[in-house]
């Protein structure tokens, strides 16, 4: 949800919230005191009161001053919330609170007030402006070749996926099997495995340290390890099938690791849920005929763990990778799997190709592919023949966050503006900045998100 507001408003609102701080710094000085003395301090026999805050809008880290009673004057014991995520109390003199909006809280807060057994809210919402920027990294859609060095100079040939580990390099596999390492703070692309296979590399994950890379090959058995403490050497893993399962690893597009068990998942395109050890390299198979009674043919899923309800593993299955193929039932949704009861349930999509936000079961995608949550929970959907990046909310509403549905090139700056082309890969790191392989625009991309 973005709210509007004049410039005249504008400049009125951030008026005020200075003045308010130069009272509460003023307030101090006449006292001859810290901040922290100043002012009446927490009464647990008296009620806490609200009266208004300033602004009533505004994005990560906005000064908000909260107006009142009873907030004491120790604000390492006031706690402020807008709805369930806290905001970090700068000052507090009993009457007066000074706090900076978190980050993403939701389009539409309710701010609450806690102190001691107190816990108040206010009955006027606090609309929450998201930010959204799109970069290019690295690359450029008029030259598609392979070139390393400089973030500047680096080119990319079909960059089809990518992982990104806790210290920000990102790992890009292009199709078919080359993988390249980039880092934006030491300014270079290196390449570090280029094979020819008649296998693609796809949607890899990190492990559970966020340190060692998989990247899955659709078309051989095996994948790719790369890991930090053997100077990023690609390792060819072939795991060994436990005895009495039939599965086939040949087919699978994507690798999810649990937080729970630090095992790496998969969903084989015949529907086989698959757990594969890191350590042992050996793979047994949990579940069968998944999706079966809903697509008809090989599927093509892409997964992702939640990172609150950790035993919850979310996937999609796009229509094609082929948009002459049209519509195929059970497609176009997005799907969860209980792990513990193995209950498979539809989470967001209609099942209509098309583009519509709102009430995730009401919501169009168009062959949407890959998918990655960030801390709070949001889920975030390259939704890929709409050339655009989908956000569910916890709360399950669908919106559009960066891109132009249906329309396809290639344009930084402002989400309004901002155009992809056809792009597959997709992942958040641990700062909620987003990074996309843009296939056809042969760009690493970037959206950050406050």
């Amino acid at each position: 949800m973005q709210i509007e507001i004049s410039k005249k408003g504008w400049c009125r609102h951030v008026i005020l919230v200075t003045l308010t701080i130069l009272a509460l710094c003023l307030s101090c000085k006449e006292t001859g005191t810290d901040i922290n003395h100043s002012g009446q301090p927490y009464d647990p026999g008296k009620p806490v009161e609200l009266t208004e805050f300033i602004p009533e809008t505004g994005g990560m880290a906005s000064q908000v001053i909260i107006k009142g009673s009873n907030f004491g004057t120790d604000a390492t014991k006031l706690k402020v919330y807008f709805n369930k995520k806290e905001a970090k109390v700068i000052r507090t003199i009993g009457d007066l609170a000074y706090v900076l909006a978190p980050r993403l809280p939701g389009d539409t807060c309710t701010i609450s007030v806690v102190i001691g057994g107190d816990s108040v809210c206010y009955e006027k919402p606090f609309y929450y402006q998201t930010k959204v920027h799109v970069y290019t990294v690295a690359g450029n859609p008029e030259e598609k070749v392979t070139t390393d060095g400089t973030l500047v100079e680096a080119r990319f040939d079909r960059p089809f996926y990518l992982a990104v580990d806790k210290e920000k390099n990102i790992f890009v596999g292009e199709w078919r099997c080359r993988a390249r390492i980039v880092n934006e703070e030491r300014n270079s692309v290196i390449t570090l495995m280029n094979v020819s296979t008649s296998g693609e590399m796809m949607s890899g994950c990190t492990d559970a340290k966020n340190e060692v890379i998989y990247f899955p090959m659709n078309g051989m058995p095996y994948y790719y390890e790369f890991d930090p403490e053997q100077q990023w050497t690609p390792r060819r893993i072939n795991p060994t099938i436990q005895p009495g399962d039939d599965i086939d690893l040949t087919g699978k597009y994507s690798f999810a690791v649990s937080e729970i068990d630090s095992m790496i998942y998969t969903i084989t395109t015949r529907g086989e849920l698959v757990r594969i050890n890191p350590k042992t390299k050996v793979a047994s198979l949990l579940m069968r005929d998944i999706l079966k009674e809903q697509v008809q043919g090989k599927l093509q899923v892409y997964l992702a763990f939640h990172p609150i309800e950790k035993h919850m593993l979310y996937f999609v299955n796009p229509s094609s990778m082929d948009p002459r193929d049209g519509p195929i039932p059970g497609t176009d949704k997005i799907y969860t799997l209980n792990m513990v009861t193995q209950r498979i349930d539809e989470y967001a999509g209609s099942g209509v190709k098309g583009h519509a936000d709102g009430p995730k079961e009401s919501a169009e995608f168009n062959n949407p592919c890959q998918i990655c949550f960030d801390k709070d929970g949001n889920l975030y959907v390259g939704d890929t023949d709409n050339f655009c990046v989908r956000r569910i909310s916890p709360e399950g509403v669908v919106s559009t966050i960066a891109g132009i549905p249906r329309t396809s090139g290639y344009l930084d700056g402002d989400p309004e503006i901002a155009l992809f082309n056809r792009f597959w890969g997709m992942k958040i790191d641990e700062e909620g900045t987003l990074y996309i392989t843009d296939y056809y625009n042969a760009a690493i991309r970037k959206l950050t998100i406050e």
